[in-house]
C-alpha cells in the first residue's frame, strides 16, 4: 500500500463519548468494571467454569451419552441464588422456538442433575426443556464461593446441520453436545438469550478434562491436547504424532494405514478406545470422529510477544477422496502464522476436520469445514475459521448480541492475508462488492443488531460478515496501517480471555489513535446509511486545481484523491472528513501546470456506492 494511505489527517482530540451507551454499560462504568478508554476497569471481574466430562459415541445408533462434573467459581461481587445452564442441543427438541430449519431429534435427555451433591429437578419432561434453564441453589452462592454440579445426559446426533451433526453413520462432529453454564457478567448479569439457531455463543472460560470413548478404527480429534497417543494410535503413528516439524506435513495416519486396518491401536475385546484430551483456558470444547479419516500434521511457528518464537501443532483430518484436502495442513499452518500478526496464537494446537456442514464452524482449537473445495476456496474457509481463534475464542465477545464483532473481524483478517498465499485473490474487494450489492436497499440491516433479530430478509451475512469487514478495511486506510494495527493489537491484548462490548472496541481505537471516531463508527455500524462522493467540477488556478465535490450519500468521509497533471505526472492527496459543509466540499490540489484528470479513492478502499461519478477528465 502506498504512503498515501499511511498518514491520518483526521483532527486529533480526546474521545467525545457520543455513541449510544446502554444502561448496563453505564452502570459498569460507575462500578469501575469498564472504562472510557476501552480498557477493562480496575474492578473488572468475570466468572470461571471448569469441566470434567466422560462421553461415549455410539455410531450405529447416532447417539452420544455422557456425564460431567462442573466447578463454578463465583468471582462476581454478587450472591447467586441459581445457576443458569445452556442446553443448546435443545434447539432440536420439539416445540422450542428457532429461526433455522432443523431435524427434530429430541434434544438433551437429562438423566440426572446434582448441585452440591443434592439431586435437582430442572423441570420439564425429557425433550421438552428450553435452551436455557435455571438450576436453583439450595444455599446461595456468595462472592468468592464455588459450586459443584454433576449432570448425566444423552442425545441423538442430528444429520448434518449448520454447526454440528453427522454424515450418515461414519463422520461425526460434536458441538453443543454437553450442558454448559451460562455467562454471568458485569453488564447484564445472567446471559439468558435462548439459542434459536442464528445467534451463536457467549461462554465463560475454564479448563476441560475430557475422555471420549469410540469404537476401534475411529480417529477422534478435539479441542485441547491429546494426553494418551500411545494408547490410541499404533506405535508407528504415535511416534509420528510426537515428532512433527514445520518443514513438512507428516502423515500421522495415512491412506495406506487406513486401508490396512492400522488407523488406531488394537481396541481389544470390547472394540473401544478412549481418547483423553485436556484444554486450558478455553470457552468451549468440541470434537469429531470418523472411521474414514486420515490424519495429517505439521507445525506453525510465529513471533512471541516476549521475543523469540512460539509454535503450535497443526492437525487436519479428512476423507482422502476430498479434493485439495491433502493441502489442508499447509493451509492451516499459513493461516495460524498470518493471524498471529495480531496476537501470538496462544494455544498448543489447532485442528481442522472435514465434512458434515457447508462452509465452516469454529470452536476453540478445532473447526469443521465442508469438503470438496477449490484450493483457494478451501484456504479462504480455513483462514476464516482459524481467524475465529482470535475472535471470539481469545477475545470472548457475545456472538449472540454482536455477531459482527467476531464474524466481521475474522472476515477482515481473512481478506487481508489470503492474497499473501493466493496473490490473485481479490482480498477485501470481494467483501466490499458483496456489501455494495445491497447497500442502502431494503435488504440491508444495521450491523449493531442482535444476530437473531436480523430477520429473514435482513441479510445476516452482509450485516455481520461483509459490511464490518469492509468498514474495518476502510478504517485501516483512514487511520493508516501502523495506527490501525496498533489499535487492533491493543484491543486483543486488553480483552484476551475476557468479555468486551462494542464500546470497548470503539474506545480502544479512539484511545490508541488519539482521535474521536464516533463520526465513523456510528453511521457505519449503527445505521444503514451509505457513502457516495462525486466530482462536480475541477477548476484550474495558479496553485493547480480546485476540486469541487458533492456528498450524495449520508456519511461524510475523508476524501482520497489521485490526480494527473498536464505533464502526465501522477500525484495523490487526502483530506479529512471535516472538509464537508452541507454536502459540498472544495479541496485544493497543488499541481503546477494544472490537472487533467481526478479520481476519488482509486484503490477502492472506501465503500462508495456509485463509482461512476468518482472521476473527472480524460485518461487512465
Amino acid at each position: 500500500m502506498t504512503a498515501y494511505f499511511l498518514a491520518a489527517l483526521l483532527l486529533a482530540g480526546p474521545p467525545q463519548d457520543t455513541l449510544p451507551i446502554p444502561d448496563g454499560y453505564r452502570s459498569a462504568l460507575e462500578a469501575g468494571t469498564r472504562s472510557r478508554t476501552g480498557e477493562p476497569g480496575p474492578r473488572y471481574w468475570q466468572q470461571r467454569v471448569d469441566y470434567r466430562i466422560r462421553t461415549r459415541l455410539y455410531p450405529a445408533e447416532a447417539a452420544v451419552e455422557g456425564s460431567e462434573s462442573i466447578t463454578y467459581h463465583n468471582n462476581s461481587p454478587d450472591t447467586l441464588g441459581a445457576i443458569f445452564l445452556n442446553l443448546a442441543q435443545n434447539v432440536f427438541a420439539p416445540g422450542n422456538p428457532r429461526n433455522r430449519s432443523v431435524p427434530i431429534t429430541g434434544g438433551f435427555v437429562l438423566e440426572e442433575v446434582r448441585v452440591q451433591g443434592a439431586l435437582v429437578d430442572p423441570g420439564g419432561q425429557p425433550g421438552t426443556l428450553p435452551t436455557v434453564v435455571a438450576v436453583p441453589l439450595a444455599m446461595p452462592l456468595p462472592p468468592g464461593g464455588t459450586a459443584e454440579l454433576e449432570i448425566g445426559w444423552r442425545f441423538t446426533v442430528p444429520e448434518g446441520t449448520f454447526r454440528m451433526g453427522r454424515e450418515g453413520r461414519d463422520v461425526f462432529y460434536l458441538a453443543q453436545w454437553y450442558p454448559q453454564v451460562a455467562v454471568y457478567d458485569d453488564l447484564r448479569g445472567w446471559a439468558r438469550d435462548p439459542y434459536l439457531g442464528d445467534g451463536e455463543f457467549y461462554l465463560e472460560y475454564g479448563d476441560f478434562d475430557v475422555e471420549i470413548t469410540a469404537p476401534g478404527g475411529w480417529l477422534v480429534s478435539a479441542s485441547g491436547v491429546l494426553q494418551n497417543p500411545e494408547a490410541v494410535f499404533t506405535p508407528e503413528a504415535a511416534a509420528r504424532f510426537r515428532s512433527l516439524s514445520r518443514d513438512e506435513v507428516t502423515r500421522v495416519v495415512s491412506r495406506a494405514d487406513r486401508a490396512a486396518g492400522r488407523a488406531t491401536a488394537d481396541a481389544g475385546a470390547d472394540d473401544l478406545l478412549t481418547w483423553h484430551y485436556r484444554a486450558e483456558n478455553v470457552r468451549d470444547f468440541a470434537w469429531g470422529a470418523s472411521d474414514r479419516y486420515v490424519w495429517d500434521a505439521t507445525v506453525a511457528e510465529y513471533p512471541a510477544d516476549e521475543g523469540g518464537t512460539r509454535s503450535a501443532a497443526i492437525h487436519t483430518l479428512y476423507r482422502p477422496d476430498r479434493p485439495n484436502w491433502d493441502r489442508s495442513a499447509g493451509f492451516a499452518r499459513h493461516a495460524i502464522e498470518a493471524h498471529s500478526t495480531w496476537y501470538p496464537y496462544p494455544y498448543p494446537q489447532m485442528t481442522v476436520n472435514e465434512g458434515v456442514i457447508g462452509g465452516g464452524m469454529e470452536y476453540p482449537m478445532i473447526t469443521i469445514i465442508g469438503g470438496g473445495s477449490r484450493a483457494e476456496s478451501l484456504y479462504g474457509t480455513v483462514s476464516h475459521e482459524l481467524a475465529h481463534m482470535w475472535w471470539p475464542m481469545v477475545v470472548g465477545s457475545d456472538e449472540r448480541r454482536h455477531a459482527w464483532m467476531d464474524e466481521g473481524l475474522a472476515s477482515f483478517s481473512e481478506d487481508l492475508f489470503t492474497p499473501t498465499i493466493f496473490p490473485e485473490s481479490p482480498g477485501g474487494i470481494g467483501s466490499l462488492r458483496g456489501y455494495l450489492r445491497i447497500a442502502g436497499s431494503d435488504g440491508e440491516t444495521e450491523s449493531m443488531r442482535p444476530a437473531d433479530l436480523y430477520g429473514p430478509f435482513g441479510n445476516r451475512g452482509t450485516a455481520s460478515y461483509g459490511k464490518p469487514a469492509t468498514v474495518m478495511r476502510a478504517l485501516r486506510a483512514i487511520l493508516g496501517e501502523d495506527t490501525f494495527d496498533r489499535a487492533m493489537r491493543t484491543y486483543i491484548r486488553r480483552w484476551a480471555f475476557a468479555h468486551p462490548n462494542p464500546l470497548d472496541l470503539f474506545w480502544t481505537f479512539e484511545d490508541v489513535s488519539g482521535q474521536d471516531l464516533d463520526w465513523f463508527f456510528y453511521p457505519w455500524l449503527y445505521t444503514t446509511r451509505v457513502m457516495d462522493q462525486a466530482v462536480l467540477d475541477v477548476r484550474s488556478n495558479e496553485e493547480g486545481a480546485l476540486v469541487v465535490l458533492e456528498d450524495r450519500g449520508e456519511i461524510p468521509m475523508p476524501v482520497l484523491v489521485e490526480y494527473v497533471t498536464a505533464s502526465g505526472t501522477r500525484g495523490r492527496a487526502r483530506f479529512g472528513h471535516e472538509v464537508w459543509r452541507d454536502g459540498r466540499a472544495e479541496v485544493q490540489i497543488t499541481a503546477p501546470g494544472g490537472v487533467v484528470r481526478v479520481v476519488l479513492d482509486p484503490d477502492e478502499m472506501l465503500p462508495d456506492v456509485n463509482r461512476a461519478d468518482n472521476a473527472w477528465g480524460e485518461g487512465g
